[in-house]
Protein backbone atom coordinates (compact mmCIF):
# COMPACT_ATOMS: atom_id res chain seq x y z
CA UNK A 1 0.00 0.00 0.00
CA UNK A 2 1.45 3.74 -0.79
CA UNK A 3 -0.20 6.75 0.44
CA UNK A 4 -0.81 9.49 -1.17
CA UNK A 5 -1.55 11.61 0.99
CA UNK A 6 1.63 13.83 3.00
CA UNK A 7 3.07 11.50 5.65
CA UNK A 8 5.85 12.15 8.38
CA UNK A 9 8.96 10.00 8.88
CA UNK A 10 10.81 10.67 12.74
CA UNK A 11 13.92 10.01 13.48
CA UNK A 12 13.56 9.38 16.83
CA UNK A 13 13.63 6.74 19.42
CA UNK A 14 10.25 6.16 20.87
CA UNK A 15 8.42 8.10 18.23
CA UNK A 16 6.92 7.52 15.40
CA UNK A 17 4.43 9.82 12.47
CA UNK A 18 3.36 7.08 10.53
CA UNK A 19 3.74 3.08 10.11
CA UNK A 20 7.30 3.34 7.80
CA UNK A 21 9.73 4.72 10.38
CA UNK A 22 9.10 2.20 13.59
CA UNK A 23 12.91 1.88 13.12
CA UNK A 24 14.42 5.16 12.57
CA UNK A 25 16.63 6.38 15.37
CA UNK A 26 18.18 9.79 16.33
CA UNK A 27 20.98 10.35 13.89
CA UNK A 28 24.49 10.23 15.56
CA UNK A 29 26.41 12.74 14.91
CA UNK A 30 30.81 13.74 15.31
CA UNK A 31 31.61 17.17 15.35
CA UNK A 32 34.38 19.17 14.38
CA UNK A 33 35.30 19.51 18.31
CA UNK A 34 34.68 15.36 18.57
CA UNK A 35 31.75 15.22 20.30
CA UNK A 36 29.10 12.54 19.75
CA UNK A 37 25.64 14.11 19.70
CA UNK A 38 22.31 12.38 18.81
CA UNK A 39 19.58 14.80 16.47
CA UNK A 40 16.63 14.09 16.45
CA UNK A 41 14.17 15.08 13.30
CA UNK A 42 11.36 15.02 11.33
CA UNK A 43 10.66 14.56 7.43
CA UNK A 44 7.71 15.16 5.61
CA UNK A 45 7.06 13.51 2.65
CA UNK A 46 4.40 13.19 -0.01
CA UNK A 47 4.26 10.28 -3.03
CA UNK A 48 2.30 11.49 -6.27
CA UNK A 49 -0.54 8.77 -7.14
CA UNK A 50 0.63 8.72 -10.73
CA UNK A 51 4.50 7.98 -9.27
CA UNK A 52 2.90 5.30 -6.54
CA UNK A 53 3.26 2.48 -9.31
CA UNK A 54 6.95 3.46 -10.26
CA UNK A 55 8.01 3.76 -6.60
CA UNK A 56 6.52 -0.18 -5.64
CA UNK A 57 8.34 -1.20 -8.84
CA UNK A 58 12.06 0.09 -7.39
CA UNK A 59 11.46 -0.52 -3.81
CA UNK A 60 8.39 -3.07 -3.24
CA UNK A 61 7.16 -0.84 -0.70
CA UNK A 62 7.51 2.31 1.06
CA UNK A 63 8.98 0.66 4.29
CA UNK A 64 11.66 -0.87 2.49
CA UNK A 65 12.36 2.60 0.39
CA UNK A 66 12.55 4.90 3.90
CA UNK A 67 14.50 2.37 5.45
CA UNK A 68 17.19 1.00 2.83
CA UNK A 69 17.21 4.50 1.08
CA UNK A 70 16.03 7.32 2.81
CA UNK A 71 17.44 6.91 6.17
CA UNK A 72 21.28 6.22 4.70
CA UNK A 73 20.70 9.27 2.52
CA UNK A 74 19.47 11.84 5.58
CA UNK A 75 21.81 10.25 8.05
CA UNK A 76 24.72 10.78 5.77
CA UNK A 77 23.75 14.24 4.77
CA UNK A 78 23.43 15.69 7.95
CA UNK A 79 26.96 13.74 9.76
CA UNK A 80 28.41 15.33 6.77
CA UNK A 81 27.46 19.22 7.72
CA UNK A 82 28.08 18.24 11.47
CA UNK A 83 31.55 17.72 10.76
CA UNK A 84 32.11 21.27 9.62
CA UNK A 85 30.57 22.43 12.85
CA UNK A 86 31.37 22.82 16.49
CA UNK A 87 28.62 21.17 18.64
CA UNK A 88 28.03 25.06 19.78
CA UNK A 89 27.74 26.09 16.17
CA UNK A 90 25.46 23.27 15.83
CA UNK A 91 23.28 24.57 18.00
CA UNK A 92 23.57 28.02 17.43
CA UNK A 93 23.31 27.61 13.22
CA UNK A 94 19.90 25.18 13.62
CA UNK A 95 17.59 26.75 11.76
CA UNK A 96 20.34 27.60 8.80
CA UNK A 97 21.00 24.05 8.91
CA UNK A 98 17.50 23.15 8.38
CA UNK A 99 16.88 25.99 5.56
CA UNK A 100 19.62 24.42 3.65
CA UNK A 101 18.96 20.69 4.40
CA UNK A 102 15.14 21.65 2.86
CA UNK A 103 16.66 23.10 -0.32
CA UNK A 104 19.66 19.61 -0.98
CA UNK A 105 17.08 17.23 0.23
CA UNK A 106 14.30 18.12 -1.96
CA UNK A 107 16.44 17.64 -5.15
CA UNK A 108 17.67 14.17 -4.14
CA UNK A 109 14.04 13.15 -2.62
CA UNK A 110 13.10 13.82 -6.19
CA UNK A 111 15.92 11.45 -7.79
CA UNK A 112 13.23 8.43 -6.22
CA UNK A 113 9.93 10.12 -7.24
CA UNK A 114 9.27 11.66 -4.00
CA UNK A 115 7.96 14.96 -3.16
CA UNK A 116 10.06 16.82 -0.36
CA UNK A 117 7.85 18.90 1.88
CA UNK A 118 10.19 19.61 4.68
CA UNK A 119 12.41 18.99 7.34
CA UNK A 120 12.04 19.76 10.87
CA UNK A 121 15.21 19.59 13.01
CA UNK A 122 15.05 18.88 17.11
CA UNK A 123 17.36 19.87 19.72
CA UNK A 124 21.21 17.68 19.44
CA UNK A 125 21.30 15.94 22.94
CA UNK A 126 23.85 13.72 24.67
CA UNK A 127 24.09 9.77 24.25
CA UNK A 128 23.44 8.02 27.31
CA UNK A 129 26.35 8.76 30.23
CA UNK A 130 28.15 11.48 28.28
CA UNK A 131 28.00 14.34 30.52
CA UNK A 132 30.25 16.82 28.32
CA UNK A 133 27.23 18.07 26.63
CA UNK A 134 25.19 18.86 29.58
CA UNK A 135 28.14 20.78 30.47
CA UNK A 136 28.75 22.44 27.38
CA UNK A 137 24.88 23.54 27.21
CA UNK A 138 25.75 24.75 31.22
CA UNK A 139 28.14 27.09 29.87
CA UNK A 140 26.52 27.88 27.01
CA UNK A 141 23.10 28.94 29.91
CA UNK A 142 25.96 31.00 31.97
CA UNK A 143 27.25 32.74 28.84
CA UNK A 144 23.67 34.02 27.63
CA UNK A 145 23.07 34.37 31.28
CA UNK A 146 26.14 36.54 31.66
CA UNK A 147 25.60 38.22 28.25
CA UNK A 148 21.76 39.34 29.66
CA UNK A 149 23.26 40.68 32.57
CA UNK A 150 25.83 42.98 30.87
CA UNK A 151 23.06 43.72 28.75
CA UNK A 152 21.46 44.84 31.75
CA UNK A 153 24.17 46.51 33.70
CA UNK A 154 24.31 48.60 30.57
CA UNK A 155 20.79 49.20 30.17
CA UNK A 156 21.50 50.35 34.31
CA UNK A 157 24.19 52.67 33.36
CA UNK A 158 22.36 53.99 30.49
CA UNK A 159 19.44 54.57 32.60
CA UNK A 160 21.51 56.43 35.61
CA UNK A 161 23.50 58.81 33.18
CA UNK A 162 19.91 59.68 31.94
CA UNK A 163 19.01 59.96 35.48
CA UNK A 164 22.17 62.00 36.18
CA UNK A 165 21.43 64.50 32.66
CA UNK A 166 18.21 65.51 33.65
CA UNK A 167 19.01 66.18 37.08
CA UNK A 168 21.79 68.35 35.85
CA UNK A 169 19.36 69.79 33.61
CA UNK A 170 16.51 70.49 36.20
CA UNK A 171 19.65 72.32 38.39
CA UNK A 172 20.83 74.25 35.45
CA UNK A 173 16.94 75.32 34.82
CA UNK A 174 17.02 76.51 38.51
CA UNK A 175 20.22 78.28 38.24
CA UNK A 176 19.25 79.80 34.63
CA UNK A 177 19.04 82.96 36.34
CA UNK A 178 22.28 83.33 38.43
CA UNK A 179 24.33 81.56 35.53
CA UNK A 180 22.75 84.50 32.97
CA UNK A 181 24.00 86.46 35.74
CA UNK A 182 27.86 85.33 35.98
CA UNK A 183 27.52 85.50 32.19
CA UNK A 184 26.85 89.01 32.17
CA UNK A 185 29.14 89.60 34.51
CA UNK A 186 31.70 87.79 32.88
CA UNK A 187 31.30 90.07 29.51
CA UNK A 188 31.12 93.29 31.67
CA UNK A 189 34.81 92.44 33.18
CA UNK A 190 35.95 91.27 29.77
CA UNK A 191 34.73 94.42 28.13
CA UNK A 192 36.43 96.51 31.02
CA UNK A 193 39.52 94.61 30.95
CA UNK A 194 39.37 95.39 27.13
CA UNK A 195 39.32 99.24 27.11
CA UNK A 196 41.84 99.16 29.89
CA UNK A 197 44.30 98.15 27.42
CA UNK A 198 43.01 100.13 24.97
CA UNK A 199 43.37 103.28 27.30
CA UNK A 200 47.01 102.03 28.66
CA UNK A 201 47.76 101.66 24.64
CA UNK A 202 46.65 105.72 24.04
CA UNK A 203 48.76 106.73 27.18
CA UNK A 204 51.45 104.73 25.76
CA UNK A 205 51.12 106.60 22.22
CA UNK A 206 50.81 109.83 24.10
CA UNK A 207 54.31 109.13 26.49
CA UNK A 208 55.76 108.24 23.00
CA UNK A 209 54.29 111.37 21.21
CA UNK A 210 55.36 113.83 24.30
CA UNK A 211 58.91 111.53 24.53
CA UNK A 212 59.64 112.64 21.10
CA UNK A 213 58.15 116.30 21.29
CA UNK A 214 61.09 116.82 24.24
CA UNK A 215 63.55 114.77 22.11
CA UNK A 216 63.30 117.33 19.27
CA UNK A 217 62.97 120.13 21.47
CA UNK A 218 66.47 119.11 23.03
CA UNK A 219 67.99 118.72 19.61
CA UNK A 220 66.75 121.93 18.70
CA UNK A 221 67.41 123.77 21.91
CA UNK A 222 71.14 122.15 21.51
CA UNK A 223 71.11 123.13 18.18
CA UNK A 224 70.44 126.75 18.73
CA UNK A 225 73.15 126.90 21.75
CA UNK A 226 75.60 125.36 19.08
CA UNK A 227 75.01 127.64 16.84
CA UNK A 228 75.04 131.06 19.50
CA UNK A 229 77.96 129.69 20.25
CA UNK A 230 79.92 129.56 17.08
CA UNK A 231 78.57 132.86 16.48
CA UNK A 232 80.41 134.08 19.24
CA UNK A 233 83.34 132.48 18.13
CA UNK A 234 83.16 134.12 15.03
CA UNK A 235 82.50 137.24 16.72
CA UNK A 236 85.05 136.92 19.29
CA UNK A 237 87.40 135.61 16.04
CA UNK A 238 86.71 138.99 14.03
CA UNK A 239 87.26 141.20 17.12
CA UNK A 240 90.51 139.71 17.92
CA UNK A 241 91.57 140.00 13.77
CA UNK A 242 90.42 143.82 13.76
CA UNK A 243 92.40 144.05 17.18
CA UNK A 244 95.45 142.97 15.74
CA UNK A 245 95.30 145.16 12.73
CA UNK A 246 94.31 147.86 14.75
CA UNK A 247 97.96 147.37 16.43
CA UNK A 248 99.48 147.15 13.83
CA UNK A 249 101.36 150.82 12.69
CA UNK A 250 101.25 153.20 15.37
CA UNK A 251 99.82 150.88 17.81
CA UNK A 252 102.86 148.34 17.30
CA UNK A 253 105.58 150.32 19.83
CA UNK A 254 103.02 150.66 22.24
CA UNK A 255 102.03 146.91 22.33
CA UNK A 256 105.62 146.50 21.80
CA UNK A 257 106.80 148.31 25.38
CA UNK A 258 103.76 146.86 27.18
CA UNK A 259 105.47 143.22 26.29
CA UNK A 260 109.16 143.96 27.07
CA UNK A 261 107.64 145.90 30.14
CA UNK A 262 106.17 142.71 31.03
CA UNK A 263 108.66 140.25 30.31
CA UNK A 264 111.26 142.05 32.14
CA UNK A 265 109.07 142.18 35.49
CA UNK A 266 109.12 138.44 35.04
CA UNK A 267 112.86 138.19 34.49
CA UNK A 268 113.61 140.26 37.59
CA UNK A 269 111.24 137.82 39.62
CA UNK A 270 112.74 134.89 38.51
CA UNK A 271 116.22 136.29 39.50
CA UNK A 272 115.46 137.70 42.56
CA UNK A 273 117.42 140.88 41.71
CA UNK A 274 116.36 144.51 43.09
CA UNK A 275 114.68 146.71 40.66
CA UNK A 276 116.68 149.62 42.76
CA UNK A 277 120.48 149.04 43.59
CA UNK A 278 121.86 149.34 47.06
CA UNK A 279 124.51 151.75 46.20
CA UNK A 280 124.11 154.41 43.68
CA UNK A 281 126.61 156.40 41.60
CA UNK A 282 125.80 159.99 39.60
CA UNK A 283 123.26 162.39 40.06
CA UNK A 284 120.92 162.65 43.14
CA UNK A 285 117.67 163.14 43.22
CA UNK A 286 115.83 160.12 45.11
CA UNK A 287 114.99 156.82 44.32
CA UNK A 288 112.15 156.81 43.00
CA UNK A 289 113.67 158.89 39.71
CA UNK A 290 116.85 156.87 39.02
CA UNK A 291 114.03 153.56 39.43
CA UNK A 292 112.15 155.19 36.54
CA UNK A 293 115.46 156.49 34.71
CA UNK A 294 116.77 152.97 34.83
CA UNK A 295 113.61 151.03 33.25
CA UNK A 296 113.18 153.84 30.52
CA UNK A 297 117.06 152.95 29.34
CA UNK A 298 116.97 149.52 29.71
CA UNK A 299 113.57 149.75 27.23
CA UNK A 300 115.67 152.51 24.84
CA UNK A 301 118.00 149.78 24.49
CA UNK A 302 115.80 146.94 23.63
CA UNK A 303 113.55 148.96 21.07
CA UNK A 304 116.83 150.66 19.49
CA UNK A 305 118.87 146.99 19.47
CA UNK A 306 115.22 145.06 17.55
CA UNK A 307 114.96 148.10 15.20
CA UNK A 308 118.80 147.53 14.04
CA UNK A 309 118.33 143.93 13.47
CA UNK A 310 115.24 145.00 11.41
CA UNK A 311 117.25 146.82 9.01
Amino acid sequence: LVPTTNFVLMWKSGESGSSFDSNLREITLITKDAFEPLLPLSVVVHIDYRKAPLVVQRFGNVKQLVEQTLDPMVSSYFKNVSQTRTFIELIQSRSELQAGASHDMRERFLAYSLEFQEVLIGTPRPQSGDSRIETIMAQLRDRQIAREQVETFAQKEIAANKQRELNEAEKRAEKQSELTGSLVDISIKENQGAASVKAAEKRRQEIEALAQAEAFRQEREGQGRAAAIRSIGEAEGAAIRAKSEALEGEGADKQLTQTVMLRLAEAFEAARVPLVPQIQLGQGGGEGGNAIATLLGLMTALKARELAETK
